[in-house]
C-alpha cells in the first residue's frame, strides 16, 4: 500500500511539473529500486481506459480545435472570426501519453520482464500486444506535435535516463511498424505454455488475441498511407507486405478497435461540445448528407424545422419570403465567419420565435448535434470510441486501389466501407441514447449507396472515397483531420463535397495542421535534445516556425 501511494506522489508531482514544462516525463523522478508489484493484467487495463479517459484532451483538442477545423461542427450563433486560431492549452494528448499512457505499458512490459521461467512465457502475448496501443498513442502524439521521444522515453524509472531522445517522425514511423510487425509475428506464434487470460481486463477485445494481430495489422497500414505524398514507393512496399500478411486486417464491425465506455465514462462536461454553447454541423457537411439521404444524419444531428412549423413561421415572415420549404430537417451553419454579414441569412444566426398552433416558441433554423453521442449526462447509456474500424479499412483499401496501388475491387470496398460505417453509427446512436433513436434498415442503406454522389463513379472515385473516409470519422476527428490533410478532399472546388473558404474581413485563412511546439526553458532536464529536436524540424520543409500551427509535420507534405 505504501509503494502504491508512492507512485501516487510521484505521479502528481510530475503532473504539477508538466503543467509548467509538459515536455517532461513523469516517471523521471521515479526510483529505479521501486518495482511495482501489480498484476500485469491491471497495469494494461488502466493503461488502455488512459486512452481514451483524458476529458482535458476532449475538451481543447477536439471540442475546441479539430471539429471546427475540419469544418464537422460549426457554431450555432455561427463560426467566430477566430476559428482557425488555436489556444495555449491544446496538444493535452501529450502529456497524457506521457504521464498515463505510454508509461502505464512500459510498466507492464517491465513488470513481465521481471519474471522467469513459466511465469514470464505465459505473459508472451501480453507483452507483445502492450506495443500495440504504444504504437498508435505515439503516431497519434506525433501527428500534430513531430518529433518526439520514444524509443528512449519511460526509461527513468528502470535505467535513470532522465534526458531521453526525441525520435524524428520518419524514424519513429520505422520504429512502429518493426515493432507492430514483430509483435504480430509473436502473437502467431505457439508458446510452450499456456497465456494468461486477459478477459475482461483487455477493454477493447476481451482478450481475443486475433482481434489484435488485426489490430496491429490495421495500424500498419494507416501508418503507411500517412506517406502517400511523403515516399509513395515507400508506402507501396509496406501495403504489399501488410495485404500479405494472414493474419489478416479487421474484417467486420464486431472486430472494431474501440471502447464502448463503462456506466460512468464520459459524464464529465468536457467529453459535450456543447460545453462552450451549442452546436451545429457545417452546412455543406449537412447538405451532402441530407441530399444524399444519409441513414448517418440522425445519429450525428438533431432534426431542426418541420413542413407545419416551416409554414407558421414563414406565414409570420421569421423566415423571408425568397425562402421556400425543400423538405430538408437537418440544415447546417455556415463555417464561413464572414457570411453572417450577409443579411439575406439572418435567420441562420439567432433563435426564431413564433407562434405555432396557439402557443409560442423558439426554434433553430440550424440542426443541433446529437450531444448524447459524445457524453453521458446519466448513467443509462453507453459512448463510443472508435480507433480503428473495419469501415476505415475498407476506405483505406478503397484508396489503395483506385490509386492504382493495389489490384483489389475498388468499387466493393467503397461500398463495403459506407455498409460499416453506416451500421456502426447506428449501434452507437443506439446504446448512447441519441434523441429520436430510430434503428437502421436495409433500404435504407440500399437507396443511400444509389443516390448521386454516393453511387460509384469511376471519375470521382477518388474524392468520393476520400468523402466518405472523412464522415466515417465523425467519432474520431484526428482521423477526418488526417484525411484532408493526406488528400485534399474534401477541397473547396470538389466535386462532390466542398469545404467552405474562411474569410475574415475579405482574408482568407488556411486551416491549421498542426499544434504549436514551444521551445524549453534553459531549466528544463532535458534541454539539450528538446531544442535539437525543433532545431531539426524547423529545417523540414512546410515546418515553419515552431509556434505556427499552419505549419506542418514530415510527412504531411501536400494539399
Amino acid at each position: 500500500m505504501n509503494s502504491i501511494k508512492y507512485i501516487f506522489l510521484l505521479l502528481s508531482v510530475a503532473t504539477c511539473m508538466i503543467s509548467c514544462s509538459r515536455e517532461k516525463f513523469a516517471d523521471m523522478n521515479t526510483d529505479p529500486d521501486d518495482v511495482l508489484t501489480v498484476a500485469p493484467e491491471l497495469e494494461f487495463t488502466s493503461a488502455l481506459t488512459a486512452i481514451n479517459s483524458a476529458d482535458f484532451e476532449y475538451y481543447y483538442d477536439y471540442n475546441r480545435a479539430m471539429y471546427y477545423w475540419t469544418q464537422t461542427f460549426v457554431a450555432m450563433n455561427g463560426a467566430p472570426a477566430t476559428v482557425y486560431d488555436g489556444t495555449g492549452n491544446l496538444n493535452q494528448r501529450y502529456s497524457n501519453f506521457y504521464t498515463h499512457v505510454g508509461n502505464q505499458l512500459k510498466d507492464v512490459q517491465q513488470l513481465i520482464e521481471k519474471k522467469s521461467g513459466d511465469d514470464r512465457i505465459k505473459y508472451t502475448y501480453l507483452h507483445a500486444i502492450t506495443y500495440i496501443p504504444m504504437a498508435y498513442y505515439a503516431s497519434y502524439v506525433s501527428d500534430v506535435q513531430g518529433s518526439i521521444p520514444y524509443t528512449e522515453a519511460f526509461l527513468a524509472r528502470y535505467t535513470g535516463l532522465l534526458t531521453p531522445k526525441y525520435d524524428a517522425q520518419d524514424v519513429l514511423f520505422d520504429t512502429l511498424q518493426a515493432q507492430l510487425k514483430r509483435s504480430v509475428a509473436i502473437l502467431k506464434s505457439s508458446p510452450t505454455v499456456a497465456q494468461a487470460n486477459l478477459g475482461s481486463q483487455d477493454v477493447y477485445f476481451g482478450g481475443k488475441i486475433s482481434y489484435w494481430i488485426k489490430a496491429a495489422n490495421s495500424l500498419r497500414l494507416r501508418l503507411a498511407m500517412r506517406l502517400v505524398n511523403r515516399d509513395a514507393a515507400k508506402m507501396q512496399s509496406l501495403v504489399q507486405e501488410i495485404l500479405a500478411d494472414d493474419g489478416g486486417l479487421i474484417s467486420s464491425n464486431d472486430e472494431n478497435w474501440q471502447f464502448e465506455s463503462a456506466i460512468t465514462y464520459a459524464k464529465g462536461g468536457n467529453y459535450n461540445p456543447e460545453s462552450n454553447g451549442n452546436v451545429s454541423g457545417a452546412r455543406n457537411y449537412v447538405d451532402f448528407m441530407a441530399n444524399t439521404a444519409d441513414p448517418r444524419i440522425r445519429i450525428f444531428f438533431q432534426p431542426s424545422f418541420t413542413k407545419d412549423e416551416f409554414d407558421s413561421a414563414h406565414a409570420q415572415k421569421i423566415i423571408p419570403d425568397s425562402v421556400k420549404w425543400d423538405g430538408k430537417q437537418y440544415r447546417g451553419q455556415f463555417a464561413n465567419p464572414d457570411k453572417s454579414k450577409d443579411s439575406t441569412v439572418n435567420y441562420y444566426y439567432s433563435e426564431l420565435k413564433f407562434s405555432y398552433k396557439g402557443a409560442s416558441v423558439k426554434k433553430r433554423w440550424v440542426s443541433e448535434i446529437q450531444d448524447s453521442l459524445f457524453y453521458n449526462p446519466t448513467a443509462l447509456h453507453s459512448i463510443t470510441f472508435p480507433i480503428i474500424t473495419y469501415a476505415d479499412v475498407c476506405f483505406m483499401r478503397a484508396e489503395l486501389a483506385v490509386r492504382g496501388l493495389t489490384n483489389e475491387d475498388a468499387q466493393g470496398l467503397y461500398y463495403a466501407g459506407i455498409t460499416a460505417s453506416v451500421s456502426a453509427y447506428d449501434r452507437m446512436g443506439k446504446i448512447a441514447g441519441v434523441n429520436g433513436y430510430k434503428a437502421l434498415s436495409a433500404a435504407e442503406v440500399a437507396a443511400y449507396l444509389a443516390q448521386t454522389g454516393v453511387k460509384y463513379d469511376p471519375a470521382n472515385a477518388l474524392e468520393q472515397i476520400c468523402v466518405q473516409e472523412y464522415i466515417n470519422s465523425f467519432r474520431n476527428q484526428n482521423e477526418a483531420w488526417a484525411t484532408i490533410k493526406r488528400t485534399g478532399f474534401p477541397s473547396k472546388t470538389g466535386n462532390i463535397l466542398q469545404r467552405e473558404p474562411v474569410v475574415v474581413d475579405s482574408d482568407e485563412k488556411v486551416m491549421p495542421r498542426r499544434f504549436a511546439v514551444s521551445y524549453p526553458s534553459v531549466s528544463d532536464l532535458n534541454y539539450a535534445n528538446r531544442l535539437a529536436a525543433i532545431e531539426s524540424m524547423v529545417k523540414v520543409s512546410g515546418f515553419s516556425t515552431p509556434d505556427d500551427i499552419k505549419g506542418r509535420v514530415w510527412w504531411d507534405t501536400a494539399n
